[in-house]
C-alpha cells in the first residue's frame, strides 16, 4: 500500500510512540516512553504559562479552580425523613425537601439536615447501656417527695419529635437534656401535689397525662422571639416503674398487706350488711303486702256488709212485716243452730208421766253436723207421756 511505502501512517516508518517500526527482524513494538510524556507535558505547560506559576494567568488560574471547587462543596443530600435547612452567615435562610440540594459553603453558609420522622426517647431516672439492656437507676432522678411528705422511687420514659427544625436548631442547645429536664420538673410537680398511696395506686395515668402536658408547655417556651411554635414535640410519656424506695420496700409490702386485711373486713363486713339489709327489707315488705291485703280484705267485707244492708233495708221498705219475720226465723235458725241443748214440745207428747233420761249432749257429739232447728222433731218416751228434758 502506498503509506506502507512511506513508512507508515505516521511517515518515515516511526510508530505513533516516536520508535521506529519494523518486522520480526526489528525488534517489534516498543514500550511508551514516560519520561518522553512528562516532557511534553511540561513543554506545553510552559507554552501556555509562559511565565510560570508565578504569572498572573497562573494564579487566575488556581484561583478559579480554587472558587470551582469552593462552589462545589456547598452541595448535600437530603435523605428521605429529613429536612434541609440553609443557613447563611448563621441565620436561617429556608428549608428544602429530601433530594440533592445546595446552599452557600463555609465560611458564608453552611446546612443542616435534622431527622423529622424519627421518634427520640429519653429516660428519667434510669439509663440503660443498650437498648433492651439492664436498667441503671439514676437516684438523684428518681426519688421523688410526694404531697404528704413520703419518697417515692418514679422512673419514666418520654418519646418525642422534632416540630419546629427552626426553633430546634436555634431555640435549644441540647434538645434531649431539654426534655429530660422539663420532664423531669414536671413529674416533681404532679407528685409533690399527690399523696404517696395515691401515686402508687391508682394514680399512675393521671400522673402520665398531667406530667406531658406540663412538660410540654415548659418546652413550648424555649423558643426565639416572635415565634408561634415550640421546637418539640412530646408524643407519649410512660411511667415505668413508681414503688416505695428499696430501703422500705419491706415495711411497704408489710402495710399493704395490713390494708389488704383491712379491706377484706371492710367488705365482709358489707356484705354482711347488705346481706341483712335486704332480709329486713324483705321482711318489711312481706309485712306492708300483708297489711295492705287485709286492709283489703276489711274494706271489701265492710262494703260488702254495708251493701247487705241496704239490699234488706229496701226490702224492709216494701214489705216490713214479711222482712221482719224472716230476719227472725233467719236469726233463730243461726243461734240455735249452735247450741248444744234439745227442746222438746210437751204438747207432742201423751198424758204425763215419769220423764226418761236420755244423754241427749252425747248423741249430739257423735252427729256428723248440725241440723236446722227445723229439722229437730218432737220425739215421745216410750210411755208416751211427753217430756220436757235439758242438758
Amino acid at each position: 500500500m502506498a503509506w506502507n511505502n512511506q513508512g507508515g501512517p505516521w511517515g518515515n516508518g516511526q510508530s505513533p510512540w516516536g520508535g521506529r517500526g519494523g518486522g520480526s527482524g526489528g525488534g517489534g513494538n516498543q514500550p511508551p516512553d514516560f519520561e518522553e510524556m512528562i516532557r511534553r507535558g511540561q513543554d506545553r505547560m510552559k507554552n501556555f504559562l509562559p511565565g510560570g506559576f508565578g504569572s498572573g494567568r497562573a494564579i487566575l488560574l488556581i484561583v478559579a479552580v480554587a472558587i470551582v471547587l469552593w462552589l462545589l462543596s456547598g452541595f448535600y443530600v437530603v435523605n428521605p425523613g429529613q429536612v434541609g435547612v440553609n443557613i447563611v452567615f448563621g441565620r436561617f435562610i429556608s428549608q428544602t425537601t429530601p433530594g440533592l440540594r445546595w446552599n452557600w459553603p463555609a465560611p458564608i453558609g453552611s446546612s443542616e439536615t435534622p431527622d423529622v420522622s424519627t421518634r427520640y426517647s429519653v429516660t428519667v431516672g434510669y439509663r440503660t447501656e443498650v437498648a433492651g439492656g439492664p436498667k441503671r437507676a439514676i437516684p438523684e432522678e428518681s426519688l421523688m417527695l410526694t404531697g404528704n411528705e413520703n419518697i417515692i422511687d418514679l422512673q419514666a420514659t418520654v418519646f418525642w419529635r422534632i416540630k419546629d427544625v427552626e426553633q430546634y436548631l436555634f431555640g435549644l442547645s441540647d434538645p434531649a437534656t431539654s426534655v429530660k429536664n422539663a420532664v423531669e420538673a414536671a413529674i416533681r410537680e404532679i407528685i409533690g401535689r399527690s399523696s404517696f398511696e395515691y401515686a402508687i395506686t391508682q394514680g399512675k395515668s393521671a400522673v402520665e397525662s398531667e406530667a406531658r402536658i406540663l412538660a410540654q408547655q415548659m418546652l413550648d417556651s424555649y423558643k426565639l422571639p416572635g415565634a408561634t411554635n415550640g421546637a418539640i414535640s412530646i408524643e407519649q410519656l410512660s411511667v415505668e416503674q413508681v414503688q416505695p424506695p428499696a430501703e422500705v420496700m419491706d415495711s411497704f409490702r408489710d402495710v399493704q398487706k395490713a390494708r389488704a386485711d383491712r379491706d377484706a373486713a371492710i367488705n365482709d363486713a358489707q356484705a354482711y350488711f347488705n346481706q341483712v339489709t335486704e332480709e329486713a327489707k324483705g321482711q318489711a315488705a312481706q309485712l306492708v303486702r300483708q297489711s295492705e291485703a287485709y286492709k283489703a280484705e276489711k274494706v271489701s267485707i265492710a262494703q260488702g256488709d254495708a251493701e247487705r244492708f241496704i239490699s234488706i233495708y229496701e226490702e224492709y221498705r216494701q214489705a216490713p212485716a214479711i222482712t221482719e219475720r224472716r230476719l227472725y226465723l233467719e236469726t233463730m235458725a243461726r243461734i240455735l243452730s249452735n247450741m248444744n241443748k234439745i227442746l222438746i214440745d210437751p204438747s207432742s207428747a201423751g198424758s204425763g208421766g215419769a220423764v226418761p233420761y236420755l244423754p241427749l249432749d252425747q248423741l249430739l257429739k257423735n252427729r256428723p253436723a248440725a241440723r236446722d232447728s227445723s229439722e229437730i222433731q218432737p220425739s215421745t218416751s216410750s210411755t208416751g207421756s211427753p217430756t220436757g228434758a235439758s242438758q
